[in-house]
């Protein structure tokens, strides 16, 4: 046993499962929030460059400037390719436009230190040359060649960049690329709202994740620990009933003789002699009905049910008890209530309600008053029997409310008395807790369901 609480105290699920969850959580949120911010914002500066496209298109088919791409020094197309310009140079946002022939010269740049340079090493003119639309956003800055002299007095300081392949009428064939340069700064606004909504939503998702996890944990993490107790509780008990089972063989049969010779001395007339052989053959009686009981508690064999009359178990307890608590200066009070007989078996509860009554004795060393009660709880589905002593209060192994096993404070105890009351109880469907009074007393409250 010692093996295993030590380890359950070195590995603890609870802290290990918020420690680790916690990490997988934070990092599967913030993996998702990015890639869903990337996805996001590249989709929307790909609608946005379509939509771009699309004008250009339109512009080109309204001046048919497809022309120029085919012969830059015919004069006829100088007309309609000014106007395109315009167009193109006035789109909103536009800080900066190119347009390139299919060799990757500017043909018209809207700074005229362009016209005709070429930049081998832009791959995002390939792609658009080979037919595709490519956007490419980030700040402006010098680490491109085309963004020399870029100055974003337009608008913020993040850029879009957008290559719009132009076709021709028939649009078979890519004759040119449309450059443009953007600084939509109401544009890059309204992606950092979506952005900032994407991580409150995964954020308020991966914590509700988390907590119900946790929950969940933290609760099988306290059936497990229940369960474990139980389990070291019935092994215990377990060896136990293989002791007793021995004790037990050595013990009933002098019970046995001791009664036997208590009938046959009562044969005798002598009324004084005939009450304490009465009480004799009672006591080896009882002490009979314990060792039966504790065998069978030991081997977690079931107890025969039946009804029981729980104002004449607590009577009988408070009678036999009187004479040990008038030695201590103890005032029994019983308390009977107006109750229906309650599911259980006389034979097994007379000893639980007897544990409990002998502890309220010994914890008054010194005198004090008993109170032993029943009632009527729970609309009628249970009978209440109240234990109320005025000692010293609760002892530390009942401050939650369960005994612990092989735990007591008396020199000669044991540790099984309230465990196998607790058994008992719960055998016929009921419960056994504790309570303590405003400073003083405990209160032990068996609860028994009704008889059907």
């Amino acid at each position: 046993m010692k093996i295993s609480r030590n380890s359950a105290r070195q590995f603890d699920l609870l802290r290990w499962f918020a420690l680790t969850s916690l990490i997988c959580v934070v990092l599967f949120g913030s993996g998702s929030a990015l890639l869903l911010g990337r996805a996001l914002t590249r989709n929307t500066l790909e609608r946005d460059a379509a939509v771009s496209a699309a004008f250009v298109e339109s512009i080109m088919r309204a001046e048919e400037t497809w022309v120029y791409f085919v012969d830059p020094k015919s004069a006829a197309a100088r007309e309609p390719l000014e106007s395109f310009f315009r167009h193109v140079s006035g789109m909103p946002g536009v800080v900066r436009a190119n347009v390139y022939s299919t060799d990757g010269t500017v043909l018209w740049s809207s700074d005229a230190a362009l016209i005709g340079r070429r930049f081998p090493e832009n791959h995002e003119l390939q792609e658009a040359l080979r037919g595709r639309i490519v956007v490419e956003s980030g700040e402006v800055g010098d680490h491109k060649e085309e963004h020399i002299e870029l100055s974003p007095g337009a608008g913020g300081r993040r850029f879009m960049e957008a290559y719009l392949p132009v076709r021709n009428a028939a649009r078979t064939e890519v004759i040119g690329v449309v450059e443009i340069y953007r600084l939509p700064e109401n544009l890059f606004e309204a992606i950092d709202r979506d952005l900032r909504l994407v991580w409150m939503v995964i954020g308020c998702g991966a914590a509700l994740l988390y907590g119900a996890l946790f929950v969940v944990v933290a609760y099988a993490r306290k059936v497990m620990a229940k369960q474990q107790e139980q389990l070291v509780e019935a092994e215990a008990l377990a060896a136990i009933g293989a002791i007793a089972s021995t004790v037990a063989h050595g013990l009933r049969n002098p019970l046995a003789s001791i009664r036997s010779s208590a009938e046959l001395a009562r044969m005798e007339d002598d009324p004084e002699r005939d009450q304490c052989l009465a009480d004799i053959m009672r006591e080896s009686d009882r002490l009979d009905g314990w060792v039966r009981d504790l065998l069978l508690q030991a081997r977690e064999e079931a107890i025969a049910g039946g009804q029981a009359d729980a104002n004449r178990l607590v009577k009988a307890s408070a009678d036999d008890y009187a004479a040990a608590a008038g030695r201590q200066g103890v005032q029994i009070d019983v308390r009977p209530g107006t109750v229906p007989p309650v599911r259980g078996n006389p034979g097994a509860l007379r000893p639980a309600l007897d544990n409990l009554v002998l502890n309220a004795i010994e914890a008054m060393p010194s005198g004090g008053d008993l109170v032993i009660e029943t009632m009527l709880v729970d609309g009628g589905k249970q009978v209440e029997i109240r234990v109320i002593d005025s000692g010293t209060g609760l002892p530390p192994a009942l401050h939650k409310g369960l005994p612990r096993l092989f735990y007591s404070t008396k020199a000669r105890g044991t540790g099984l008395g309230l465990v196998l009351t607790r058994r008992i109880v719960q055998g016929f469907g009921g419960s056994l807790r504790f309570d303590t009074g405003r400073g003083r007393g405990t209160s032990a409250i068996i609860a028994l369901p009704v008889a059907a």
